[in-house]
């Protein structure tokens, strides 16, 4: 059963401080259907308060899985679709109410599910591929800072295309929405704590050149409590999945 009590309060001014609060986030291709019990020993191991499944879907492997998240103390919410649809699970240590739509009329929730988890403000980001990404992108832009979400967390599945990418690599289609996610009010918290240095998280075969798609984005009040951001590359080197988790610890140390 998922703890009512928070992890985080709000302070005098509208100021959160966060209780040492531990995020992961972890696509699993296709539903992880192929290494389900793996993936799903993978991020119980992570030990987080707050769990954001990208590609998952309602299929056996997925309802497995929200077993054993549920079983471990995890509440859950996830998208009503198909189970052959790609979609989004939170998973969190603490109760999840659904605010509604925060980000406009039209939002499909497979690629952006928003949920208030015990009073913190959570999207969790699966972007489609190529241009169908961009309208989504825009809303977040546009939307996510005056609608008060507090953390955009999944895979955003672009970048720049200069630190983001290896130089061998495909270009991104809308390489400036990072840019401007940024200008709009947030952080990019593992480039925050890693400025000029170069890790990916997805790599393209064939050319096995490297993406990073997957990120933790921080309204300014959370960022400042972010102390670490760092790639787990386990799940992705033992064929569990195609990408790279990152995990990320809120508070202070």
């Amino acid at each position: 059963m998922c703890r009512p009590s928070a992890c985080w309060r709000a302070e005098p001014g509208d100021r959160r401080n966060v209780i040492n609060t531990r995020i992961a986030t972890l696509n699993i291709r296709h539903g992880g259907t192929r290494s389900a019990e793996a993936l799903a020993t993978r991020v119980l191991g992570y030990d987080a308060d707050l769990l954001v499944i990208t590609e998952f879907r309602t299929n056996a492997a997925g309802m497995r899985l929200i077993g054993r998240l549920e079983a471990k103390g995890y509440c859950t919410t996830h998208p009503s679709t198909g189970p052959n649809q790609n979609s989004v699970l939170i998973a969190s240590q603490y109760v999840i109410n659904q605010p509604g739509s925060l980000l406009g009329e039209g939002i499909d929730t497979r690629h952006l599910l928003c949920a208030d988890v015990n009073g913190l403000l959570v999207c969790g980001v699966y972007m489609p591929q190529k241009t169908a990404k961009l309208p989504y992108w825009e809303a977040l832009i546009t939307q996510a800072r005056l609608s008060g979400i507090d953390l955009l967390i999944g895979d955003f599945n672009t970048g720049n295309n200069d630190l983001d990418k290896d130089m061998k690599g495909s270009k991104f289609i809308g390489p400036e929405m990072p840019g401007r996610l940024i200008d709009s009010g947030y952080t990019d918290l593992w480039r925050s704590l890693h400025p000029g240095q170069r890790e990916y998280s997805w790599y393209s075969c064939p050319g096995n050149n490297g993406f990073r798609l997957d990120y933790i984005f921080a309204a300014p009040e959370l960022t400042q409590q972010a102390f670490t951001c760092e790639f787990d590359h386990a799940p992705r080197l033992s064929g569990e999945t195609d990408h790279s988790a990152l995990v990320a610890s809120l508070g202070w140390p």
